[in-house]
């Protein structure tokens, strides 16, 4: 069982630099337990899980798949409200309907996450995929909460398998390129980084990584023409002037570095500066288990030391199939965003 713990650090009494994922879309969430059972569904609603089919699609009377449906739309309805607990549910019930339904246990997966419920997303993605190995949605998600832990091998074997089923997606090739980063293995990287640019060349959160990578590698003036890019461009230039604070520390432009960080001394930028300054191979493991838990981190205190952002735009939610276009299903974020500038 993956750990969801993080080991604070005495220094500053806070942890380490801390890589967020960046969405699209959604709201920092607090999952919530209820001890109440829910028969048929769960056992708690503090965790709702998938179930994998026990009948073939062929099986299912046209009675249950309507049922089915009508509870997504009951999830969907839910969830548009703000209500995730009861969108949860509806999403379980109308598995529960019928078992064949990829598209319940992709939005029981995406709302577990919504609502920090992980072993439940993990449930209900792995039923996906156990229905649909050819969808590249699950394997995606899966490799997702795979990069949160560090587990940047795993990450991208699932990443693979995605791309296998679908290779005109930029989100893919940027997801592939940071497990691949994570792992030292920056030329690798840099050919999917490239791959997705090829199909979305103004893709923010892939250019953002892009340039981290540059970073890690050295190649500073890159990675401060990326940066400065970013922050014309972008409505969220404070992400990414965090971002460029590091290169400038690194070029010795102290001053420019402080004032694109502010609030943060040297000691803190140079602190930071070291995770992502390539490392040895044994460095380099250690340092992407450290990144996980960076990822997963909790800690609410200020932290002298930048905010580095990771960016892995997630889909906001599955694509409607034809069977549920009248679902009025609206965009729902995997992971909770970013709370900071």
């Amino acid at each position: 069982m993956r750990t969801t713990g993080f080991a604070h650090k005495s220094v500053f009494r806070t942890s380490v630099a801390r890589w967020l994922l960046v969405l699209a879309t959604g709201s920092a969430v607090t999952a919530c337990s209820i001890s109440n059972p829910l028969s048929g569904v769960s056992d708690t609603l503090g965790h709702i899980g998938g179930k994998v089919a026990t009948v073939l699609p062929g099986q299912i009377s046209a009675a249950d798949k309507q049922k089915s449906l009508d509870l997504l739309r009951t999830g969907d309805a839910a969830r548009e409200k703000g209500d995730l607990e009861a969108a949860a549910i509806g999403y379980a019930k109308a598995a529960d309907a019928d078992p064949s339904s990829v598209e319940a246990q992709l939005r029981l997966g995406s709302v577990s996450l919504v609502r920090q419920d992980e072993k439940g997303a993990m449930s209900a993605f792995e039923a996906a995929q156990n229905l649909a190995p050819k969808n590249a949605e699950p394997p995606f998600r899966l490799g997702e909460i795979d990069l949160t832990h560090g587990q940047a091998k795993a990450a991208a074997d699932q990443f693979a398998t995605a791309l296998e089923g679908r290779q005109d997606d930029p989100k893919l090739y940027n997801a592939m390129g940071v497990a691949l980063a994570m792992q030292g293995k920056y030329e690798l990287a840099k050919q999917n980084y490239d791959k997705g640019l090829t199909i979305q060349p103004d893709y923010p959160a892939l250019r953002n990584n892009y340039g981290l990578m540059q970073l890690a590698t050295g190649d500073f003036p890159a990675a401060l023409d990326t940066f400065s890019a970013l922050v014309a461009t972008s409505q969220t230039s404070a992400r990414y002037r965090l971002n460029r604070a590091l290169v400038e520390i690194a070029m010795g432009q102290t001053d420019a570095a402080l004032a694109d960080a502010p609030g943060i001394d040297e000691a803190g930028l140079r602190q930071t500066l070291a995770i992502y300054v390539a490392p040895s191979q044994e460095e380099a493991d250690s340092n992407t288990g450290r990144i996980g838990q960076a990822l997963i981190s909790g800690d609410g205190g200020k932290s002298p030391m930048p905010t580095v952002h990771l960016a892995v735009d997630t889909p906001a939610a599955p694509t409607a199939t034809a069977e549920t276009t009248t679902a009025s299903i609206k965009p729902l974020a995997g992971l909770p965003p970013s709370t900071t500038p």
